[in-house]
């Protein structure tokens, strides 16, 4: 006969559920996902993966790092324009109605996705926002970034080929 689960056994279980299993990093393929942009349209990442260098971040509109990190990216959008997409998951549990706001007071041309029950989070084994990979064309992670740190765009600049 089973036994009912207590609530800490329950917390625990779904706690458990949502915590990454792996950490994606460097070498690693990148794993597909997709995820509802603030429109509500679907956005395949296996569209961008193995297409060309792709840009994943994930955000949150209560984080400081992340919000030093979006004229970065907004930055690269500038100068590369379609040949290096940026998506950008906001990971708020509140998801579209908070997005919507924050973007609508700080307006961005970046592709931005919700994912409010954080399934790309797990997939990509982020355990810290901001968070960022950069995809190669091949869709292995040639960079992370774990936290906002000074000269990303450098770095990021680095690794891409000069033709972009």
């Amino acid at each position: 006969m089973s036994r009912p689960m207590t609530r800490r056994a329950a917390a625990a279980f779904w706690l458990a559920a949502a915590l990454p299993l792996f950490a994606l990093e460097p070498g690693d393929q990148a794993p597909p996902f997709a995820n509802p942009d603030l429109a509500g349209r679907h956005v395949l990442s296996r569209d961008y993966l193995g297409r060309g260098w792709l840009i994943v971040d994930f955000f949150a509109t209560d984080c400081e790092g992340c919000k030093k990190e979006l004229p970065i990216l907004e930055r690269l959008q500038r100068e590369f324009g379609p040949r290096l997409p940026i998506l950008v998951l906001a990971t708020d549990p509140a998801g579209q109605a908070v997005m919507e706001a924050y973007f609508r007071a700080s307006p961005t041309t970046l592709t931005v996705l919700l994912d409010r029950y954080h399934s790309a989070v797990r997939r990509y084994g982020v355990s810290e926002i901001p968070s960022l990979f950069l995809i190669d064309p091949a869709g292995v992670v040639a960079l992370k970034q774990v936290g906002f740190q000074e000269g990303l765009y450098e770095r990021i600049r680095a690794l891409l080929p000069a033709d972009g």
